[in-house]
């Protein structure tokens, strides 16, 4: 018996009342609050939050787990992959290590693109054995596109060759334009890139704070479906949620962040830039 039926049969089915679609030819590929992961005949729990109806666009460069050598995946963003992070609610992880995802998330607060650069030259270099990446940075962003391409380029580079997850940002501002423009620029370079439309996922009522840049609560969890849509079954191993090296939020503004359930998280208020 395959890892796949294994793991199909293995994971528990929850009941919903929300509606995933998965895109492409029009058809849903659902049953009612039970998402289905394409080209796989098993469910999963990945669920929508209660109320939801989303069209999830395919994913641009094709899923990441029939692309991948292992199940090691590097997860780098800024307080909006944070938010889902072990040290608030876990969303991430929780709808990942079903899937045989080995998940870190190395995401704070108001970072900009070159924090990528950084974490990856501590975790890369410190750490063998990475076997898939997301990438999710351009939210807090200078206003120079070439300088966010490059280090786009950087990170692709150091990572390849590696699949990666590049993921869009909401179009909280007209200058957001130049950033997922540069994200699709910057993917057709890389034959390891795919990306993830988060721009047009959430256009969805409900998935994102007033602000229109970081999640609400039930936005959270539709972020998480998305990403776990996107990456699908990892090879070989048992998930597992791994240790974070890069937990700073104390930038964060008022009320941006969840309320930390790990004592340990700094997340103390100050500005956002």
């Amino acid at each position: 018996m395959t890892r796949r039926k294994i793991l199909a049969m293995s994971i528990a089915v929850l009941a919903g009342c929300s509606t995933l679609n998965l895109g492409g030819d029009g058809e849903s590929d659902m049953l009612s609050g039970v998402g289905r992961i394409p080209g796989y005949d098993f469910g999963t729990a990945i669920t929508l939050p209660e109320g939801f109806e989303i069209d999830l666009p395919e994913v641009e460069g094709g899923l990441i787990g029939p692309k991948a050598g292992g199940s090691r995946l590097l997860m780098i963003g800024d307080s909006i992959l944070a938010s889902t992070s072990s040290r608030y609610g876990n969303e991430m992880c929780n709808a990942l290590k079903p899937l045989g995802w080995q998940v870190a998330i190395e995401a704070e607060a108001s970072r900009f693109a070159e924090f990528g650069n950084r974490v990856l030259d501590q975790r890369l270099k410190a750490e063998a054995g990475w076997d898939a990446a997301v990438i999710f940075l351009g939210t807090n962003y200078e206003g120079n596109k070439d300088s966010y391409a490059k280090q786009l380029r950087k990170m692709l580079t150091k990572l390849s060759p590696r699949p990666v997850l590049l993921v869009t940002t909401s179009m909280f501002r007209n200058s957001q334009r130049e950033v997922n423009a540069a994200i699709r620029v910057v993917a057709g370079e890389y034959e390891n890139a795919s990306i993830l439309d988060w721009e047009t996922i959430s256009e969805t009522k409900g998935v994102l704070n007033p602000d229109g840049v970081h999640l609400s609560p039930k936005g959270r969890s539709v972020f998480a479906v998305a990403m776990a849509r996107a990456l699908d079954l990892a090879p070989y191993r048992e998930g597992e949620c791994l240790e974070s090296k890069f937990r700073d939020d104390s930038s964060a503004g008022k009320d941006v962040m969840p309320s930390p359930v790990d004592p340990s998280v700094d997340s103390t208020e100050a500005p956002a830039p």
